[in-house]
C-alpha cells in the first residue's frame, strides 16, 4: 500500500515538471492543438460550400448580454415612454464616463463644446448642427438618447460605439455643456 502511494506521489511530481513554467513551452499532447490555422475576413476558404469565411450570423440572433433597443424607428414612442435613469446627475464620474464617450464618438462632428464645429465641420457636405441650440436644449433626454442610438439625417447610430450603459451619461454631459454654455 505504501508503495503505491510512493509512486503515485513520484507520478504526480514528474506530471507537474512537465507543465509550463517560466520560459519553457508547454508540451502538445494533441499536435496543431495549440497553433490552428487562422483565415482572414475576407480570404477563401474551401472549408464551406461557397467560399466564404466571413459568415453572417443567422436572422434575429443576438450577441450574449444584448438588449435590443426597444423603440426601434419610434421616436414617438421613444420620446414618450423613455426615461433617463441618471437624469439631473451631474457628479463627477457620470460626467467624466460622458465625456469620454462624447470626446471619442462625438466631438469629431460636434466639437468639444457641442457647438457643431469639429474637426471635420468644414469638410461636411451639410452643416453640422450646433447642440447648444434652442432645438436640442428643447429635446428631452429620450430625444438626444435616442437620436444617439438610432442616428438621425446624416448621422448614423452609434449604438455600437457607444454601449447602452453609458448613452445616458453621454446626454447628461451634453446637458452639462448646455447648462456651462448659458452662463
Amino acid at each position: 500500500m505504501k508503495a503505491l502511494l510512493v509512486i503515485a506521489a513520484l507520478s504526480s511530481l514528474a506530471l507537474t515538471a512537465c507543465g509550463p513554467s517560466g520560459n519553457n513551452p508547454n508540451v502538445e499532447l494533441i499536435q496543431d492543438m495549440m497553433e490552428q490555422p487562422a483565415v482572414k475576413g475576407q480570404r477563401y476558404d474551401p472549408w464551406f460550400k461557397n467560399g466564404i469565411s466571413a459568415l453572417v450570423p443567422p436572422e434575429h440572433t443576438q450577441p450574449v448580454g444584448f438588449t435590443p433597443y426597444k423603440y426601434g424607428t419610434d421616436i414617438q414612442a421613444a420620446i414618450r415612454e423613455n426615461k433617463n435613469p441618471l437624469a439631473g446627475n451631474m457628479e463627477a464620474e457620470t460626467l467624466m464616463v460622458g465625456q469620454k464617450y462624447f470626446n471619442t464618438n462625438c466631438m469629431i462632428c460636434h466639437g468639444q463644446h457641442g457647438r457643431g464645429d469639429g474637426p471635420i465641420a468644414k469638410k461636411y457636405p451639410l452643416p453640422i448642427p450646433s447642440l447648444m441650440s434652442d432645438k436640442i436644449r428643447g429635446w428631452n433626454d429620450a430625444n438626444i438618447y435616442h437620436v444617439i442610438t438610432m442616428g438621425q439625417g446624416t448621422m448614423g447610430p452609434y449604438a455600437s460605439h457607444i454601449p447602452q450603459a453609458y448613452r445616458w451619461q453621454v446626454v447628461n454631459y451634453i446637458r452639462y455643456l448646455q447648462k456651462d454654455e448659458s452662463k
